[in-house]
């Protein structure tokens, strides 16, 4: 893989990057200083290359203050450290800036969602775990989406190719007190012994009530219980109805994810049947997109109108959610979001390109900063990014800098401030 990823660079006329070996703080402000770059302050560059990592201070933002960036050797004029600080800050604070507004929009759509899925589906009491059950949903066709959503939707003889909330396979590691109701297998040819049936009590110091599971343990590390369940009924496939209180740490498998959310958010263990609308804020929003595709069109047809857009628009919103989740990992996962582009892989729809006048790099492929962020800003005022962008320009103006304000924005997908305003 690695020879032919090679050869590939080559065909296409490219080098590969070249190996780095480690510089102190003290070579890399020496090698800066022969590039012609003013540092005034030794001790305060000193301490942003080690708390800020040379990568990210210098080499995210050196194509935007060289001389040359296209071609060696690198030099610097009129160019001091503190460009690379500000740009730097500016970056960081953008980026909080926008991930902000992200999350208040994911925010919104999982409230949306919730509210029209129980709407349909847990009016009730008894129904309220409904959101748990497939047969509230539209498991989507192959052919109705991208295949790294609706192939993971629900799968019936794979757990692993199932969402999150309808799986089965989740367990719990520890400690149980409680009661069980069930069957009792010995196996032993492996000195271990298997429940399976209902557990009620305490897990660990949670109690979530009740799991229909199953536990597995060694008969020397539950001796006490082993006694007693041998005592009680020494044949395989007998029910029994005992009280257990594991000494050791085991294994109960059978754990919805309702159960699982309860093992590990205090909050969701609050309610004997957490809502959806509390549950929902556990999922990550590429688990929020593979949820959308399984939605029936009641419920979806509501959702899009709580974003002002129309049923034929489904197909553009779910796109946008692709979109919105990429620059979203580059915000939450702190890499430059001046740099931020669309993946190669990731196809933007063409109904969004016509109604954004959105620009791909390469035809319904690669959008820049500027392009996603109109994209958002279909569903999220985006008064406090335009803010931001606003006072960093003014700053830059007022300090004769506006040079590298029209070389970043230009990177970001539009070096027209107007435009961005």
């Amino acid at each position: 893989m690695l020879l032919k990823f090679k050869i590939s660079l080559l065909e296409e006329g490219k080098d590969l990057p070249a190996d780095k070996e480690f510089n102190s703080v003290y070579d890399q402000i020496r090698l800066l200083r022969t590039r012609n770059l003013h540092i005034n302050d030794f001790d305060s560059a000193k301490e942003n290359l080690l708390s800020r990592n040379y990568f990210n201070l210098i080499n995210g933002f050196e194509t935007l203050l060289l001389d040359d960036p296209k071609n060696p050797p690198k030099k610097y004029t009129k160019k001091t450290f503190n460009d690379f600080v500000r740009l730097y800050d500016f970056d960081a604070q953008f980026s909080s800036i926008i991930f902000q507004k992200i999350s208040e929009f994911e925010t919104k759509l999982k409230t949306s969602i919730a509210y029209h899925f129980c709407k349909s589906h847990c009016s009730t009491l008894q129904d309220n775990n409904k959101y748990i059950d497939v047969n509230c949903y539209n498991v989507p066709k192959i052919t109705e989406g991208p295949k790294q959503y609706v192939n993971f939707f629900y799968n019936a003889n794979n757990d692993k190719k199932s969402h999150k909330i309808f799986r089965r396979n989740y367990y719990f590691d520890g400690r149980f007190r409680g009661s069980f109701n069930g069957t009792v297998t010995y196996i032993p040819n492996k000195n271990q012994t298997k429940l399976e049936g209902v557990f009620k009590g305490r897990f660990g110091s949670t109690s979530i009530r009740e799991v229909d599971g199953t536990l597995t343990f060694f008969n020397n590390r539950q001796h006490g219980l082993y006694t007693t369940l041998s005592s009680i009924s020494p044949t395989s496939g007998s029910t029994v109805s005992i009280r257990i209180n594991l000494t050791k740490d085991e294994r109960i498998y059978g754990l919805t994810y309702i159960d699982d959310c309860k093992i590990k958010f205090p909050y969701i263990n609050e309610y004997k049947n957490p809502p959806f609308w509390v549950v929902i804020k556990t999922l990550m929003l590429n688990d929020v997109i593979i949820l959308m595709y399984g939605l029936k069109k009641r419920t979806i047809d509501a959702v899009l109108k709580d974003f002002n857009l129309k049923p034929s628009e489904k197909e553009g919103f779910l796109n946008s959610l692709e979109i919105i989740r990429e620059l979203r990992n580059t915000c939450a996962h702190f890499e430059l979001v001046n740099r931020f582009r669309t993946s190669q892989k990731l196809k933007i729809d063409a109904g969004l390109i016509t109604k954004l006048n959105l620009t791909p790099m390469r035809s319904h492929y690669i959008i820049k900063l500027y392009d996603v962020l109109r994209v958002l800003g279909q569903y999220v005022d985006l008064f406090e990014v335009k803010s931001f962008l606003h006072n960093y320009w003014y700053l830059e103006k007022r300090s004769n800098n506006i040079n590298i304000a029209e070389s970043l924005l230009d990177r970001m997908g539009n070096r027209n401030i107007n435009d961005w305003i």
